[in-house]
């Protein structure tokens, strides 16, 4: 082909005719009428839960570092707990069965035979719990992905919805953590007690 750069002419085969003014954004007058599912309303209502006491000492820490920023590391944290920015101790995990394993921790000891017993069983039904609640929401997301592939969506989509899988996982693991925190200090408030 050999086009002339200097003689450019638009040509059209129909009358275009503008209707006005149309916008692609959510909620525009025109535009996509968008709004949450009643499960997605539910997730901004839910109880949020502050990260836990070494979570922000980790975040502190890599802010406080030089090599902890994308610009030095080139994206590649030389701590993987960092990655994905400040996330805590989830990282890169994206999905609950990304996570490692429930922690059962060991076995209560308040000087109590009875009560360390009784203490052991709350301990396993709460890692019981918890690895149902990781189960859980684990189907839940994989059925998300199976309605991405069905619905042939966009990058853009699949890594919002990876997004929020993250954030989902996060949430649940800082929860199961703080769980077991609370335990562990109900073991120890058992311990002295006791004595």
């Amino acid at each position: 082909m050999n086009i002339n750069v200097n003689n450019i002419h638009n040509v059209y085969n129909e009358t275009v005719i503008n209707n006005g003014n149309h916008v692609s954004f959510n909620g525009g007058n025109g535009g996509i009428n968008a709004r949450p599912t009643a499960e997605e309303e539910s997730y901004a209502h839910e109880r949020h839960i502050a990260p836990v006491a070494a979570q922000t000492q980790h975040m502190q820490e890599a802010r406080s570092n030089p090599q902890m920023r994308a610009k030095a590391n080139m994206g590649r944290p030389p701590v993987a707990a960092a990655r994905g920015g400040e996330m805590g101790h989830a990282g890169n995990s994206v999905h609950p069965h990304d996570l490692p394993p429930v922690e059962r921790g060991s076995a209560p000891s308040t000087g109590n035979p009875k009560r360390d017993q009784k203490l052991q069983q709350q301990q396993d039904k709460m890692a019981a719990r918890q690895n149902q609640e990781r189960d859980k929401l684990q189907q839940r997301q994989e059925k998300e992905h199976q309605q991405l592939a069905k619905q042939n969506a966009n990058e853009d989509r699949k890594q919002q919805v990876e997004q929020k899988h993250q954030q989902q996982t996060q949430q649940l693991q800082q929860k199961h953590q703080q769980q077991t925190q609370q335990f562990q200090q109900k073991v120890q408030a058992s311990g002295s007690r006791k004595k």
